[in-house]
């Protein structure tokens, strides 16, 4: 779900070139997910190999993986690790709506209907998550697992300078105290919309964190505030309170008198799930981030051999990585 501050925030159009050299830290959980709703065959069914097992998630990561190759970005996937307790409601809402979905499949009146319910379906599971980082692991590309938030692992590798920014598409990632959030990272410049079934044009964007907390005259605890007036995934927000008049009120009152006049509708005591956000679990980290050597023969053999992708348009694209002069993969 994520946060609702659309609207809030000023971004700034950029381009891939502007991102050449650095480290981006990608929410990985997002990414995938993303894949996964998307990238469908038309009956809405996943991407299989010969022995059916989904390879869609695969797709989306080595290909958009190797144009961020190609353009030398760094890119560092964070895995998400257990979810808070706080998630709870969250998690068992999705769970709802899956359910809801699985029901309105075998009520679709026609298969574009069938297609969209099918969609809403998508789950990450063991395999899923094993065989991305098997595949980032021969990509040479670097990934963490968090023991929590991936989002909030992501955020705190911006906040140390291990990474220039984080991607997500979601706003929870300012509230865990990222410099810098990167949306649309996605080097075709197009988005697909699952739910309505078209794909849109967008640009890559950034968000400067400093920028937008003086613009908006708050700060980060302000902006945690405001978000809880709001709902996240961790509460379900104050009734009839948007993000404008939200401000507004966390300028004016102290966050105590807040807490104690407002229902901010979580199962958990809302000091905690303030101090969640201020101070989430992550793992320390260290060392260098970017992009080694591509195990080439392994990468081939994975993807080709063992679930069924295109050799050809495999080293198509290994062909672009290795012309590229000073690029940050090379070959194993």
């Amino acid at each position: 779900m994520g946060v609702k501050l659309k609207g809030l925030f000023e971004s700034k159009t950029i381009r891939m070139q502007d991102l050449s050299g650095k480290v981006i830290a990608i929410d990985a959980f997002n990414w995938i997910f993303q894949f996964l709703t998307t990238i469908r065959l038309a009956d809405g069914s996943y991407l299989t190999d010969s022995k059916g097992r989904v390879t869609t998630h695969l797709n989306g990561i080595f290909y958009r993986s190797a144009a961020l190759l190609e353009n030398r970005v760094n890119p560092v996937f964070v895995f998400d690790g257990k979810a808070p307790r706080f998630k709870k409601g969250t998690l068992q809402e999705r769970e709802r709506a899956k359910e809801e979905a699985r029901m309105m499949v075998e009520k679709a009146g026609t298969e574009e209907e069938k297609a969209m319910y099918l969609r809403r379906l998508s789950r990450i599971d063991d395999y899923i998550i094993d065989s991305s980082k098997e595949l980032l692991t021969y990509m040479g590309i670097k990934f963490i697992q968090a023991p929590a938030e991936g989002e909030a692992q992501a955020a705190w590798m911006s906040k140390q300078g291990l990474a220039f920014a984080a991607a997500s598409q979601d706003y929870d990632t300012l509230l865990f105290g990222a410099k810098r959030v990167i949306r649309n990272l996605n080097i075709g410049n197009r988005k697909k919309i699952s739910r309505k079934g078209i794909t849109t044009q967008v640009s890559p964007e950034i968000i400067e964190a400093e920028h937008n907390f003086k613009k908006l005259e708050i700060d980060r605890e302000k902006l945690i505030m405001i978000s809880l007036f709001t709902g996240t995934d961790y509460n379900k927000g104050v009734e009839g309170i948007g993000p404008k008049k939200a401000m507004k009120l966390v300028k004016e009152e102290n966050r105590e008198k807040l807490f104690n006049t407002y229902d901010f509708r979580s199962d958990y005591n809302i000091h905690e799930v303030f101090e969640y956000f201020l101070k989430p679990d992550v793992v320390e980290v260290a060392g260098d981030m970017t992009s080694k050597r591509i195990q080439k023969e392994k990468l081939i053999d994975f993807l080709c051999t063992e679930h069924s992708f295109s050799q050809d348009r495999v080293q198509q694209f290994l062909e672009k990585l290795d012309r590229e002069e000073n690029s940050l993969a090379f070959y194993g």
